[in-house]
């Protein structure tokens, strides 16, 4: 005797329901309005999209973007430690983001008659950067002159900026005149010659 017998049916007898679910995802940038892909789309917002199960995309961005004058973005990390452009997977709902540096411009700049440090060029946003300016032979430094937020104006030839936003600083020196003469008169008025 069969212990194992079960009642047979036809397949046509039978209904089977195959659900699939959506997963929500968000891409998004921080700082935000920054450009990314999106399976090859183009966005500038965060995106709230709605991904099939198990379904793969590709995410990516550019680097450096630019952020008006003096200002662009760098591309540092994506919350999943993926690389720039990379594949992600929807298995749970999933926030992706794409964290970027900003970096602003010194321009650095120099009066006849003298050399300024470091040259002009890209700086991470809050660093404090060491400026220097140095006299040539028969100069003598006087005064940076800075516009930008964080900025130096004064009387040091050596001093810091704190780049808060784009920075120029301009070095200003004076010509030493040479003397050349030295003449008494009889009256005892005193002539000197400059070269």
């Amino acid at each position: 005797r069969d212990l194992h017998s079960f009642p047979t049916r036809r397949s046509s007898d039978l209904t089977f329901n195959f659900v699939t679910s959506n997963i929500p995802v968000t891409v998004q940038t921080s700082p935000s309005g920054q450009a990314f892909t999106v399976d090859g789309t183009n966005y500038s917002s965060a995106q709230n999209l709605n991904w099939l199960y198990g379904s793969s995309h590709t995410i990516a961005t550019t680097s450096p973007q630019s952020g008006g004058t003096g200002v662009q973005y760098v591309w540092g990390s994506w919350s999943d430690g993926g690389a720039m452009a990379h594949t992600v997977t929807a298995v749970t709902n999933t926030i992706y983001t794409v964290n970027f540096t900003t970096q602003y411009y010194l321009t650095m700049n120099a009066g006849p008659g003298g050399s300024v440090n470091p040259g002009s060029g890209w700086n991470n946003s809050n660093a404090v950067v060491n400026i220097s300016a140095t006299a040539s032979n028969g100069y003598a430094f006087s005064t940076w002159a800075g516009s930008g937020s964080g900025s130096f104006s004064g009387t040091n030839s050596s001093a810091s900026v704190t780049m808060n936003g784009p920075i120029t600083q301009t070095a200003s020196f004076n010509f030493l005149a040479e003397i050349t003469g030295i003449m008494i008169g009889g009256d005892g008025s005193v002539t000197i010659s400059y070269s």
